[in-house]
């Protein structure tokens, strides 16, 4: 009973943080690419030494949304216009970057998920955002399509709407800060 409360506050909290109240920066704070076993994996970096506070997956399957926003507003539902979504917020924010697979997020984040697939689809629009813990005063924001991964090189990422080396995503989230 307490940790379903506990998902249901963090839930609140990261809906609320993260549908924006004010006007946050969206940076590209965030890059995609695929591991070692093929799993698609996220990176979020936070500014300074901020951490990760909520975050969210959206996914949109074709003709929903567009290709460089997160798609049509509101909170997702199940049986809604996205096929596998999910919205977390860590329930022990620590400092620093935060990496993972796209569909697993950590353990230590209480998480709400829709039914759906837990892989890449063609044709598909994806969008990751995250918020430090307590601010709105940036966001970190990526979206990209499956097959924006598709062509990456083993030592690439995705972010800010290209493909680059995650030295030049390391530089790219310190410029943005």
């Amino acid at each position: 009973m307490r940790r379903a409360r506990l998902v249901t506050a963090w839930t609140t909290v990261g809906a609320v943080v993260l549908t924006g109240c004010g006007a946050a920066g969206d940076l590209p704070l965030i890059a995609v690419h695929h591991g070692a076993d093929g799993t698609p994996q996220v990176t979020m970096v936070p500014c300074g030494e901020d951490g990760v506070g909520a975050a969210e997956l959206r996914v949109f399957p074709p003709g929903a949304g567009t290709a460089s926003g997160p798609g049509p507003d509101g909170p997702a539902a199940p049986g809604g216009p996205m096929s596998e979504s999910w919205m977390a917020a860590d329930s022990r924010p620590s400092a620093g970057a935060a990496a993972f697979p796209l569909f697993s997020p950590p353990a230590s984040w209480a998480v709400r998920r829709w039914d759906g697939e837990r892989r890449l689809l063609p044709g598909f629009r994806y969008t990751v955002r995250f918020r430090p813990p307590g601010s709105d005063a940036y966001a970190g924001v990526l979206a990209f399509a499956t097959e924006d991964l598709d062509g990456l090189a083993a030592d690439e990422v995705w972010a800010d709407g290209r493909a680059m080396s995650r030295t030049a995503f390391r530089r790219l989230a310190e410029d943005a800060c």
